[in-house]
């Protein structure tokens, strides 16, 4: 499911910032969301043709040319997508190197995803057909599972943002301070 690379991706960039990695930044955030959902142009109805409306002659071609689960989801590519990153986002657009490096982060995170499930990912592709793969259905009830447990994660891991995002202080809005003695 897409919205499963997407919602990783966020949860990665939640806990960055948690974790004092990165502050908070749209545009990483952005990239890293971007990156988690790259490597689906490949798949004729991929998260990134649907949000986009691509023509379906397009999402099909690229899936016959590459193959799906290909070289698209591959450490080729996924270099590739750091170069590109650094080239345009940072050298071109001037924007910080954590930017260009949150599309190369979520286009992996995306391929670790995938391995999980049991079509896998070549790796080393097109050097390599060697596949890691796992048991987890696409779609499935586990995948299923995951997107909700992870939801929850994140909600739970990036919650101090929401303060930090609205400036707003929970223990004045709903009294909780005066009744603590916390004010």
């Amino acid at each position: 499911m897409g919205l499963t690379h997407v919602l990783f991706g966020l949860f990665l960039f939640l806990l960055s910032w948690r974790l004092g990695l990165v502050g908070f930044d749209a545009a990483v955030l952005g990239t890293l969301i971007v990156g988690s959902i790259l490597p689906d142009l490949d798949h004729p109805r991929g998260l990134v043709y649907s949000l986009f409306g691509a023509p379906r002659w397009l999402a099909r071609g690229v899936g016959r040319v590459v193959g799906q689960r290909g070289v698209l989801h591959s450490l080729v590519v996924a270099i590739a997508v750091l170069v590109f990153g650094c080239l345009v986002l940072v050298l071109g657009f001037g924007l910080d190197f954590v930017v260009g490096l949150g599309l190369f982060v979520g286009f992996l995170a995306h391929l670790l995803l995938d391995s999980l499930t049991v079509r896998g990912v070549a790796w080393l592709a097109p050097f390599s057909r060697k596949r890691v793969d796992f048991v987890v259905g696409t779609g499935g009830v586990v995948e299923r599972v995951f997107f909700y447990v992870l939801a929850v994660v994140s909600v739970v891991v990036g919650y101090p943002l929401v303060g930090y995002l609205f400036e707003f202080d929970l223990k004045r809005i709903f009294g909780f301070g005066v009744l603590l003695g916390l004010s």
